[in-house]
């Protein structure tokens, strides 16, 4: 198998797991994912958010089984498994599905700041500053990237803490009663809610940067159990503020829960919130615009730089076509569909076939 090995300098500790994945993890989604749960499941869709958390635990395995002690990455199982020219294939496919999350996760953002601060203001002109930030945080290198994202983590802690107000003033009772929906529905809002949870199939990228790959299991499962319990809680929050005839008609809960919030110096929190979710934002972009910039730089002969430029300015050419909020709902809902379909399915069948033809090659080459 043809192993990419970067220098050590580019490499970070495992411990960073803990960050990263959870990085990944909360992006615009923590804003808005209660309604999409909600109008599948009703208030019962907290136990969507613990099955998606526990299979996605189980996902993580799978991945640390498949990259193994060889600590390889996507490109090179797919050419182990499938040969040069469809490895390669399904590496670009899959390098396209990384770049359009971290397009998502922007367009998703700006218009937020178009409906709550500049209505007026061209989307063109907000993609261009958060692509050419992502760009250039990507540029840096993946330490770089994982600087940030240990940072951002940090930050959305501190807006977590701003729920307080949706159990001071809200209602037990909206969550009862419990098991009151059809399982059909639960299994059926675990889609949305996979969404959320994506990030863990980054992984398979940069899983050579990390050193002491193996020993990250812990960190990484750990990581993907507290992003869980960070949407149940806010799930629970806004279940209790929010009764499900209100949840349908609010396209960011999150947003005006903070809304009623009211400090001497700050009348509207909820500025503060969005300004400082930026951070996360670009957090999650950036690990998504890395990785996929990574498979299209081990692609080709362009230099990591080339790539990501071009690819930037695709970027910005993009939201071209996306003119309003149903749009974005729409990629929105094929990307998780993907997502789902590449956690639930692809990656335990490509486990498989990484076994099948390791046994395979190992028996012809004891012949």
């Amino acid at each position: 198998m043809n192993h990419f090995k970067p220098d050590i300098t580019q490499m970070i500790s495992p411990f960073l797991l803990l960050f990263i994945i959870h990085a990944t993890q909360i992006g615009e989604g923590i804003l808005s994912f209660e309604r999409q749960i909600a109008s599948i499941a009703g208030y019962d869709s907290w136990i969507s958010i613990i099955l998606t958390g526990v299979l996605t635990t189980f996902i993580v395995v799978i991945i640390w089984k498949i990259v193994g002690e060889e600590q390889t990455d996507f490109m090179a199982i797919h050419q182990y498994i499938f040969g040069n020219i469809l490895g390669r294939l399904l590496t670009f496919l899959f390098s396209l599905y990384l770049f359009a999350v971290s397009m998502i996760v922007l367009v998703s953002y700006i218009e937020i700041i178009q409906i709550w601060f500049f209505p007026e203001m061209s989307i063109h002109f907000f993609m261009f500053i958060l692509l050419m930030l992502v760009l250039y945080i990507s540029l840096g290198g993946f330490r770089i990237v994982a600087g940030f994202a240990f940072f951002s983590v940090f930050v959305t802690g501190f807006l977590a803490i701003f729920k307080y107000k949706a159990f001071t003033d809200g209602h037990f009772n909206n969550l009862l009663p419990v098991f009151n929906t059809p399982p059909k529905d639960i299994i059926l809002a675990m889609e949305p809610m996979s969404f959320s949870l994506l990030g863990i199939e980054l992984i398979l990228i940069y899983a050579p940067f990390i050193h002491r790959f193996q020993s990250g299991l812990k960190w990484a499962v750990s990581s993907n159990i507290f992003t869980t319990f960070v949407y149940f809680f806010s799930a629970i929050a806004i279940f209790m503020y929010y009764n499900e005839q209100q949840i349908q008609t609010i396209s960011w809960p999150t947003l005006q829960l903070w809304k009623v919030i009211n400090f001497p110096i700050i009348e509207r929190f909820e500025y503060v919130g969005i300004s400082l979710h930026l951070i996360a934002i670009i957090a999650t972009s950036c690990l998504y615009f890395w990785a996929s910039m990574q498979c299209f730089y081990r692609l080709t002969s362009f230099s990591f730089r080339k790539i990501s430029i071009f690819c930037a300015l695709i970027g910005i050419s993009s939201v071209h076509f996306i003119h309003n909020f149903l749009i974005i709902e729409k990629i929105t809902l094929t990307l998780s569909r993907i997502g789902m379909i590449l956690l639930f399915v692809y990656f335990p069948l490509l486990y498989v076939c990484h076994k099948i033809a390791s046994g395979v090659k190992k028996k012809h080459a004891n012949k």
